[in-house]
């Protein structure tokens, strides 16, 4: 069977693509209430993390150490005695959905000429997190850009490129939401249209992404 070639009319839009942070865009915490949670089962307060554990949670994120790590070390310098289980519960327990953020990503979903991705800092654990939560949570996207699967976390320039080389797109043509500035920021370097993604600023964002993507 031959190619059968296509013509293009001239007035089909160029694929876009939306590109959403996962947290405090499409799922709200607060990561006080992981130290209150462990104080409270503790029956004492937590000692505050310390640079060194930080600097292991932000290993995990980026791939470079494993989830087992960072719960070992849970156990082992707060006194707790989690499962991997656990673990997930807790994070599932502080994890709900950001309800104008979902309300975007399913309406890119649906969007004609519209491609749906996340980029997000992110671990495994958080992900079996929000699929606990919520089965089939990210189905409707074309592709997750993880951290913890990448080998880099935001804002270093090299996640944002890996996700272009990926897409194979300009950057022109990614409309990028975070609630980082800094974040925000790096995306913009490499020439993405990025906007920071907070309460006050929701309805501007989403008049930005009617404009960026031609809605109504």
């Amino acid at each position: 069977m031959g190619l059968r070639i296509v013509p293009i009319s001239g007035n089909v839009r160029p694929m876009k693509y939306f590109i959403f942070d996962i947290g405090k865009v499409l799922v709200d915490f607060d990561f006080a209430d992981f130290s209150r949670i462990c104080s409270g089962q503790l029956g004492r307060p937590m000692a505050p993390f310390s640079a060194d554990e930080l600097e292991l949670r932000d290993a995990v994120e980026s791939g470079h150490a494993d989830d087992s790590e960072w719960l070992a070390l849970l156990n082992e310098a707060k006194g707790l005695g989690w499962t991997m289980d656990d673990l997930v519960g807790i994070w599932s327990e502080m994890f709900s959905v950001n309800e104008t953020g979902c309300g975007l990503f399913k309406k890119a979903q649906q969007a004609d000429g519209v491609s749906v991705h996340t980029l997000s800092n992110i671990a495994r654990h958080h992900m079996d997190a929000i699929e606990k939560n919520w089965s089939g949570f990210f189905d409707g996207a074309d592709r997750l850009f993880l951290s913890y699967q990448i080998g880099v976390r935001k804002p270093n320039a090299g996640i944002y490129r890996h996700a272009l080389d990926q897409l194979g797109a300009d950057p022109s043509q990614c409309f990028f939401i975070d609630d980082l500035p800094e974040n925000v920021e790096a995306a913009r370097v490499q020439g993405i249209n990025a906007h920071q993604f907070i309460p006050e600023n929701h309805a501007a964002i989403q008049q930005a992404a009617a404009e960026f993507f031609g809605w109504d």
